[in-house]
C-alpha cells in the first residue's frame, strides 16, 4: 500500500529532476511540496508553480480551497509580467488515501481560462490507484498545452508507477544491506592465523 509521504516524495524528487525551484510552503494546517518553474515555449515565458500537499481524504471543498491558495502562492512568486509575454500555470494537487465523486469531478473538468494563466487541479487517490486531472486542448496554442499537460503527466504520475519505483527502491536498500552484512569487518582477515600442522604430522590427525 502506497501511503501519501511516499506519492508526495515522488512528486518532490521529479520536481527536482526537472529542473524546479523546490520549497516546503504551510497551506493551512499542512505541508505543500512547492516546485516553481520558468520555461520558454514558443517565444512565451511559462511561469509554473506545482503545488501537492498529503491530505487523508480529499473532497471538492478542500480541492477548491487549496487551489485557491496555491494561486496566491503562484501570484506572489512568479517571474516577469503576466500577459502576453508570460504566462502562469498553477498546478495543485492533492493526495489522499480516498477521493470523493465531487473531488474527482472538479479535477477533471475543463479548468476556466483565464488572460494569460490557467489553473490545474488535481486529485489521486492511493487506495484505488487512480489519478484525476484535466488534460485536454483548450483555447491556448497546442504546444503550450502539449507542454502543460506533459508538466502535469510528469510532477504527477500514476500511484502504480510511484509504487512499483517505491518497492524497486527498498529493494535495492535491501540488496546493498545484504551484501554489506556479508562482506567481513575490516581487518578481520589479518587477524586470522592460517593453520600449519607441526612438520612430520599429518594434518588433522589422519
Amino acid at each position: 500500500m502506497l501511503t501519501s509521504e511516499q506519492y508526495l516524495g515522488a512528486v518532490a524528487e521529479r520536481i527536482q529532476r526537472s529542473g524546479g525551484r523546490l520549497n516546503s510552503v504551510q497551506f493551512g494546517p499542512a505541508v505543500a511540496v512547492v516546485g516553481l518553474f520558468t520555461e520558454s515555449v514558443m517565444l512565451t515565458t511559462m511561469n509554473y508553480c506545482v503545488v501537492a500537499c498529503a491530505v487523508p481524504e480529499v473532497n471538492a471543498a478542500a480541492l477548491y480551497d487549496f487551489t485557491g491558495r496555491a494561486t496566491q502562492h503562484a501570484r506572489a512568486n512568479v517571474m516577469g509580467t503576466v500577459g502576453w509575454t508570460a504566462g502562469s500555470v498553477v498546478i495543485a494537487g492533492l493526495i489522499g488515501q480516498r477521493v470523493y465523486p465531487d473531488a474527482a469531478q472538479a479535477a477533471t473538468a475543463k479548468s476556466g481560462n483565464q488572460f494569460g494563466g490557467e489553473t490545474r487541479m488535481v486529485a489521486v487517490d492511493l487506495s484505488a490507484g487512480q489519478l484525476y486531472a484535466f488534460v485536454g486542448s483548450k483555447l491556448w496554442g497546442a504546444a503550450v498545452q502539449g507542454s502543460v499537460n506533459a508538466k502535469l503527466l510528469y510532477c504527477f504520475p500514476q500511484p502504480a508507477e510511484v509504487y512499483q519505483q517505491v518497492q524497486w527502491q527498498q529493494q535495492q536498500q535491501q540488496q546493498q544491506q545484504l551484501q554489506q552484512g556479508q562482506q567481513p569487518p575490516p581487518g578481520w582477515q589479518q587477524q586470522q592465523q592460517p593453520y600449519h600442522p607441526p612438520q612430520g604430522q599429518p594434518p588433522y590427525g589422519y
